[in-house]
């Protein structure tokens, strides 16, 4: 039959136990803390970055990029964008990330020349799906789009 004294101690001694560790556990995650803050906003900047490579080469076409060997770079972990099903909307923003402020039918223009044929009333209702993104301005008979800021 076990002593209910020595079951007390064993319980004092395991709660001693646990509690040093978890002081030190704490004291260690504290430290580390401002290392993991920054991981997490690398990998948010990451995330910004590669959405916009993924929509620069929807733009510019992804053959040029094709061949990009990114063993080369020296990086951990590897750089891929899908690019192949990038809304139309997406491209509009890449355009428009490169300009402050662009006319609708310039626009229209410009993504033809990149090899993205679409119709006036298609930008129309990527701009009014994607209001959040998309801020357009009449002046005159002439309307303009821009990015949100």
């Amino acid at each position: 039959m076990i002593r209910l004294v020595d079951l007390k101690e064993r319980l004092e001694q395991q709660y001693d136990a646990d509690y040093e560790y978890l002081r030190n556990n704490y004291a260690e995650q504290n430290k580390l803390r401002p290392v993991v803050h920054r991981f997490h906003d690398l990998e948010r900047e990451a995330k910004s970055r590669e959405d916009r490579a993924a929509r620069v080469i929807a733009t510019l076409g992804g053959e040029k990029f094709k061949e990009m060997d990114v063993k080369k770079r020296g990086v951990s972990k590897d750089i891929f964008f899908a690019s192949e099903s990038v809304p139309l909307w997406s491209v509009m923003q890449a355009i428009l990330e490169q300009v402050s402020e662009i006319q609708v039918v310039e626009l229209q223009a410009a993504l033809e020349y990149f090899g993205k044929k679409s119709s006036r009333q298609a930008i129309e209702s990527a701009l009014a799906s994607h209001k959040e993104r998309f801020e357009t301005k009449t002046r005159n008979r002439d309307k303009f789009v821009s990015l949100k800021r």
